[in-house]
């Protein structure tokens, strides 16, 4: 618990980054994810996967901004030498500091971007759909995760304020996700995504409210 306050506590803080005036957006998100588990595991290889949600994006005129997100993904891996999956279903919910390259008013805009992320688990599923998520009294991964996503990707401008959003990520998990205290396993998983951001509003830092348009 200690170690999911300490995610919460760095996502709030960085959610409330200086506001300084400018675009706020939203939009869908949806991509593949390619896991792999990392630990005390052997004979595993990666799994491909869905990931889709939408995401808040926040723009300021200094290149910096944030972006929050809450996706569907799926991580896990292949084990027993490709014979069989450990498919785990999340809700993610990351907190991107993200720095815009170039030019404001750019049709195109580099982007780099670093920042938590927290996974609520949903399901735990072998290669058949059977349930290996075991009981609720005495489950075999826990129900929470956290960890660390960092990429790359570009904004293009498909129209006045509209924007394709292209990304390349990789998120590495620092939590042990089994409740077995003979191994520990954690997350990791490659993944490339593509978005459709809408104007949302512009923040007035004078009142501090967000103004729709």
């Amino acid at each position: 618990m200690k170690t999911t306050a300490k995610y919460f506590i760095i996502m709030s803080l960085m959610s409330n980054v200086a506001f300084a005036q400018e675009n706020i957006s939203i939009g869908p998100i949806v991509g593949v994810s390619i896991a792999n588990l990392r630990g005390d595991i052997a004979n595993n290889d990666w799994k491909a996967g869905l990931t889709a949600g939408g995401f808040f994006n926040y723009s300021s005129n200094s290149g910096l901004g944030v972006s929050g997100q809450v996706l569907f993904t799926q991580l896990g891996a292949q084990i027993n030498n490709k014979t069989n999956d450990i498919g785990l279903n999340y809700v993610q919910v990351p907190i991107l500091l993200t720095y815009f390259l170039g030019q404001k008013g750019n049709s195109i805009r580099p982007k780099v971007f670093i920042g938590p992320h927290v996974n609520f688990l949903l399901s735990a599923k072998d290669r058949n759909g059977n349930d290996i998520a075991g009981e609720t009294n005495n489950p075999n991964y826990n129900s929470i995760d956290g960890g660390l996503t960092l990429g790359a990707g570009l904004n293009y401008r498909l129209n006045d304020k509209i924007w394709l959003n292209l990304d390349a990520r990789y998120g590495l998990g620092l939590a042990d996700i089994t409740k077995s205290s003979a191994n520990k396993l954690m997350n990791q998983n490659f993944g490339i995504n593509l978005g459709v951001s809408f104007p949302f509003g512009t923040y007035s830092e004078r009142n501090g409210t967000i103004r729709t348009r």
